[in-house]
């Protein structure tokens, strides 16, 4: 519980300093929240500050960053294919619609062999978690946060 209200208390104080906006929704406690550590590779999804979830990542490194900030799941879509980069991104839980940021199903290798991937911005996750992810996530109220920056691992 502590380190649910530690990261409670940096989610508020980063929403304030950062993003005006999302700053008066976040003062009400999140009932669910993805938290992205990227120097960990690893996500977590907490309930009412209760960890119900964990599950190893792949994020994008120094040349296409996964931006750290604070979000909000805005868009969920089950079988998006991405134009761009001509690959299917399933269970797609969108935190930047504009530039389709998004967490959802890729390759997560293990650790030695993560060192030289990454991902083009997205957050990558494996089944069976990234089903259970897109299930439990809900749009519009799941706050997502991307902590620190991947520069090795």
């Amino acid at each position: 519980m502590k380190k649910y209200n530690l990261i409670l208390s940096i989610v508020l104080l980063m929403n304030i300093l950062l993003s005006p906006t999302l700053a008066s929704d976040t003062f009400e406690k999140p009932k669910k929240m993805i938290w992205i550590d990227q120097l960990k590779q690893v996500g977590a999804a907490y309930e009412d500050g209760k960890k119900v979830m964990e599950f190893p990542v792949l994020t994008g490194d120094d040349e296409t960053t996964t931006d750290p900030g604070i979000y909000l799941v805005r868009v969920k879509q089950v079988d998006y294919f991405s134009r761009k980069y001509q690959t299917p991104m399933p269970y797609s839980l969108f935190f930047n619609y504009t530039t389709r940021t998004a967490i959802h199903g890729g390759e997560v290798p293990p650790p030695r062999q993560k060192i030289a991937l990454a991902t083009h911005g997205c957050v990558h996750v494996e089944s069976p978690h990234i089903e259970r992810l897109y299930d439990w996530a809900e749009a519009g109220s799941t706050l997502v946060v991307i902590s620190g920056g991947r520069t090795q691992d």
